[in-house]
Formats: structure tokens, C-alpha cells, sequence
């Protein structure tokens, strides 16, 4: 089968109807904690080194926050952030639009999905870069071993990209291997040029799992021997992926509408068995798509089932293995093959699917408040409190705030005494004080620094402890869709 010229009149119209949707996305969302975790990571490391160090609580490879790092040379706003991420977004539809070997309305439904129109534009995180890496290996599969180096290059990047993404470039490999033992087999040339890639993808899945493993004092999740039965929802959750639709409410992010439906929760796991063998089935008649997307939905559902459940935007890999997978089938085999046919056809429903889902998030996101951390810091400036003292109770979400105060901003936390911007899931961090607790750290800070303090919370102070003299409530920012970051302020008179 020829190599497919780029269609890139038709991407240029594509991308020019996806954009107004990625910035309606990304503009009328507030960004939240996890976003700006990683903001705050890169913005505290003096080197890209520091970066790795500063990480290793949050059990994901470092190269995000390496790109957040080299961003930040740029502009300390995070803004800039949300710039980089609707261009990677941008990307992505440009070369699923001008390269896929798919129709043109199914290179048209691509970008307005779940995924492409919401998750992975709206809110900045590694996700969108790892599909951009996704598409570039699928353009580059057919010189998978003519072009070695651009292989291994890719898959190095892919892999210390996310953790699911890690789990997605060992299935890959697995397939080059598979390739290369068949070359050697039958005496054709590439099987010696395939070791790079895969000995690149091998050395980059080790460091990303070298970075991922968690300190001894980590809260994230430890990998080890199961001491329990696996999640028995972990394997719905490919369900999840390829029928993305939220519920249709004020929580409808990282829900979804089949499993909300409780008589087909009873089944729900049949169901998504049935459709992982259907696509298994359909991409057999390319045995790399086949396997890519048999290996790789294992991994995701161990993943899944024993070491962290994820979220919807995890579980959205299993929609990016199918695509691996038909592209590849499509590349390879003549569109009149029966499974060729049915693994398009596959795909097709999958998208209506999520661009079914599109409407739900893009309105509910646009009509309410995602997250109330920028309002705060807002709040802190017009009161002229942006440079006190600030005490955060509880720590984790202030990080929404600290991540849009300014690029000097810090808290200090009353569980561990320690100054921070973003969290170290340590287990020192399980204590948990009282309102009068935080109240006398605060006074007793806000004394030690001659000013008084701010005490930022994620619940009210007890209405007997807000008196308007020593304690005085600034403001309440109570209607976010991240329950937990809904904002108290609160002034505390020093000591």
C-alpha cells in the first residue's frame, strides 16, 4: 500500500474549526490543583535536575515538567502554560487530520471527541504531549526501522511522558520486537537496526519507572505484590474510554453516563470484555495492531486494577491503543478486508460517542466555577494580602491558589511546619488539626513575622472562632465543581 500524501487543505479547514473550540475550552475553565502542581514543580527547580528530585511524590516521569521548566525561562504566568497546551492540542489535530490513513469524516469527528474538545485541551497536563507522541509513532510506523533513530527518539519521549504512556510504549515495543525476531527469521534486512528503538524504549520505560517509585514515606500508591483482590471496576473502565459521555449535572467531570445507570453497572463488566475482544478481533488482521492493543489494555487495566484506579482522563488510553491500533491496520491492509472495514467502522462509532460527550463538559465547565484557586488569589490581591503571611489548612489545595499568587508565592502548613508551593505526599501530612489548631499556628506564624497572617481554608472556621477582631473572614468562595477547592479566607491577628 502506497504512503499516503498529507491532506493538509483539508487539515488546515480542520484545524481552523477545532481552535474556536479549544479556546472556549481552556478560557472558561479555571485551573485546578493538578495543573498547577506541576507549574509549581517546575517553577522551584532551579535545573532540570531538580525538577526530577522535586517530582518523586507524584508517581509520574518527569518530562512535562521538564517542558513546564523550559516554558517558565520564557514567562512565570500560567497562562503561558495554557498557551503550550492548546498548541500541542493543535498538533495533534493536524496530524490525525492531514495523516491519518482514515475518510475524511472520521478524520473530521476526531478532534470535536471528548478527549481532543475537552480533557486534553482544557486542562494542562502531560496527556495531550503523550498523544502528539502517539500520532508521530503511528506517521512513523512504516520507517519504524528504516529510521531507527527517530524511532527510539520517540518512544524515549513517549515513555517518560506519563505513566500511561509508558504502559502504551512497552506494548509498542513489544510489537517491534515481535517484528524484529520475524525479520531475522526470514533473513531480511532492519531486524539489527530494530534493537535501537528498543533498547532506547527499554532504557526509557526503566528511568521512568526509576522516577515513578515512590519514597519510603510516600502516601502515592506503592507497587508490590497484590495483598488484595484486583478493583473489580478497573475493567469497566474501558467502557469509560471508548463511550466518554459525563453525566449530565453540575459533577459531571470524571463521571460517566453508562456506569451512573445502575442496572447496567450489574453488567457493565460483560460488556466491556465483549468490547475488548471485539477490537482485538477486528485489528487482527494487522497482528502488531492486534497485539498493541491486547498488551497494552492489559497493562492499563493492572495499572488500573492494582496500583492506582486513575480517572477519566487515565482511562482515555484505552481509546488511544484503539487508535494505534486501526491506524496501523488501516495502513497495511486494502479497505476491502472484512476486519479492516469493521475496525473503521469501530472507530467511527467510538468518536460519535465522544463527540457526544463534548457538549455536556464544554457547557457545565463554561457555566460554573471548575475551580475557585484563581478567585482566591485575586481575592488576596484586591485586600492587598497577596504578600502576608500565608498559612494554607488544608495543604493540597491551596496549591491552586499559590500556582496564580504570583511567581514568589508560598504557604506554610500547620500538619508539618514546612514552607511550600507544591505537596509532597509524605505521611507526616496525615495529621490533622483542629480549627483552633490552624488558628493558633496561624496567630503564632503571623507573630514570628510581625504582620498578620492569612489562614487559607478548605472548609469554614467554627462560627464561635470568627470573632471580627482577632479572627476576620475575608471571604468565602464556596460554589466549585473541586469540592475541595472551595476557598475561606480568613485574617489572623498576630500574637
Amino acid at each position: 500500500m502506497s504512503r499516503r500524501r498529507p491532506d493538509r487543505a483539508f487539515a488546515a479547514a480542520v484545524l481552523a474549526a477545532y481552535l474556536p473550540v479549544a479556546l472556549f475550552a481552556i478560557s472558561h475553565h479555571e485551573m485546578w490543583r493538578d495543573e498547577l502542581h506541576c507549574w509549581l514543580v517546575a517553577r522551584d527547580s532551579a535545573t532540570l535536575l531538580d525538577v526530577v528530585g522535586a517530582r518523586v511524590y507524584d508517581g509520574q516521569p518527569p518530562l512535562w515538567y521538564w517542558l513546564l521548566w523550559l516554558v517558565q525561562r520564557v514567562s512565570s504566568a500560567p497562562l503561558a502554560m495554557q498557551i503550550v497546551h492548546v498548541a500541542l492540542a493543535a498538533a495533534v489535530v493536524w496530524v490525525f487530520a492531514s495523516r491519518a490513513p482514515f475518510g475524511r469524516p472520521v478524520r473530521a469527528l476526531f478532534p470535536f471527541g471528548y478527549f481532543l474538545a475537552y480533557e486534553y485541551v482544557a486542562l494542562s497536563r502531560c496527556y495531550g504531549l503523550a498523544l502528539l507522541l502517539v500520532l508521530l509513532l503511528c506517521v512513523n510506523h512504516r520507517g519504524r526501522f528504516a529510521r531507527p533513530w527517530h524511532t527510539a527518539l520517540l518512544l524515549v519521549l513517549l515513555g517518560l511522558t506519563a505513566t500511561v504512556a509508558t504502559v502504551v510504549t512497552i506494548a509498542y515495543t513489544a510489537t517491534l520486537a515481535i517484528d524484529a525476531i520475524d525479520l531475522a527469521r526470514r533473513r531480511r534486512p532492519g531486524a539489527l537496526r530494530a534493537l535501537v528503538p528498543i533498547a532506547a524504549a527499554g532504557a526509557a520505560c526503566l528511568g521512568a519507572a526509576v522516577c515513578t517509585w515512590p519514597p519510603a514515606d510516600s502516601t502515592v500508591a506503592h507497587v508490590g505484590w497484590p495483598t488484595a483482590l484486583p478493583d473489580d471496576t478497573a475493567l469497566t473502565r474501558l467502557l469509560v474510554a471508548l463511550v466518554p459521555i459525563p453525566h449530565n449535572d453540575f459533577f459531571f467531570w470524571n463521571s460517566s453516563a453508562l456506569m451512573w445507570w445502575e442496572p447496567f453497572r450489574a453488567v457493565a463488566a460483560w460488556f466491556a470484555l465483549a468490547a475488548g475482544l471485539w477490537v482485538v478481533f477486528v485489528l487482527s488482521s494487522h497482528r502488531s495492531a492486534a497485539i498493541l492493543f491486547a498488551l497494552g489494555s492489559l497493562g492499563l487495566w493492572v495499572l488500573f486494577a492494582f496500583v492506582y484506579g486513575g480517572d477519566v482522563r487515565h482511562h482515555g488510553f484505552y481509546w488511544v491503543l484503539l487508535l494505534m491500533g486501526a491506524w496501523l491496520a488501516a495502513e497495511e491492509r486494502p479497505a476491502g478486508d472484512l476486519r479492516a472495514r469493521a475496525a473503521r467502522a469501530t472507530l467511527a462509532l467510538v468518536l460519535v460517542a465522544h463527540v457526544a460527550g463534548t457538549p455536556i463538559a464544554l457547557y457545565w465547565d463554561a457555566r460554573y466555577v471548575f475551580s475557585s484557586g484563581g478567585r482566591a488569589a485575586d481575592v488576596l490581591r484586591r485586600e492587598g494580602l497577596a504578600d502576608a503571611p500565608l498559612v494554607a489548612e488544608v495543604d493540597y489545595p491551596a496549591t491552586a491558589v499559590l500556582g496564580q499568587l504570583g511567581p514568589r508565592a508560598w504557604a506554610f502548613s500547620p500538619r508539618t511546619g514546612r514552607r511550600f508551593s507544591f505537596v509532597r505526599w509524605t505521611r507526616d501530612r496525615k495529621w490533622e488539626p483542629s480549627d483552633a489548631q490552624a488558628l493558633g499556628y496561624a496567630a503564632r506564624f503571623g507573630a514570628e513575622r510581625g504582620r498578620d497572617a492569612v489562614l487559607l481554608m478548605n472548609r469554614p472556621l467554627l462560627p464561635d472562632l470568627v470573632d471580627g477582631r482577632r479572627v476576620v473572614r475575608v471571604a468565602e468562595l464556596y460554589d466549585s465543581m473541586i469540592e475541595e477547592e472551595n476557598f475561606y479566607i480568613y485574617r489572623v491577628a498576630r500574637r
